[in-house]
């Protein structure tokens, strides 16, 4: 079900990311099985920076991960949930794999002018399906943007 236009109305960006994450993980690996090329990957040990570049120290598990930034232009988070499990469902049972050791998640950005009761992202059924299939869960980044009224 698409959202109404009174919803989308205070909703200034979405985008969401899967991610695969393993002490172990190998993203070629998953490259590799998938035929999907990462928005972003790495291996334990890789160097872990900040935005600026400051080193923090060296990353304890393996990524891979794909993004529907710059991917998907929609304000509805269904949308860029069905964009993505339309690539990685096929491989459900090879991600299951290579999650067996970590963890298999949807990391939601969700910016808006208005948040209260009722304002936030809501997930169709057939999108916490998909989730399910891939034994993978969801977080949330929800951001507050404040507009200038002028």
């Amino acid at each position: 079900m698409a959202i109404s236009d009174s919803h989308a109305s205070h909703i200034r960006g979405v985008h969401v990311r899967f991610c695969l994450e393993a002490p172990s993980l190998d993203p070629a690996a998953v490259t590799d099985a998938t035929g999907i090329a990462p928005t972003s990957l790495g291996k334990a040990g890789d160097p872990r920076t900040n935005r600026i570049g400051t080193m923090l120290g060296t990353h304890e598990q393996g990524w891979w991960q794909f993004s529907t930034k710059d991917m998907v232009d929609s304000k509805d988070i269904n949308e860029h949930m069905r964009y993505l499990l339309a690539q990685v469902l096929p491989h459900s049972q090879v991600i299951r794999d290579l999650a067996s050791s970590g963890e298999a998640f949807f990391d939601v950005l969700w910016e808006s002018t208005c948040l209260y009761a009722g304002t936030g992202p809501v997930l169709d059924a057939d999108v916490v399906d998909g989730m399910a299939a891939l034994g993978a869960g969801i977080g949330f980044d929800i951001y507050q943007i404040d507009e200038d009224p002028a």
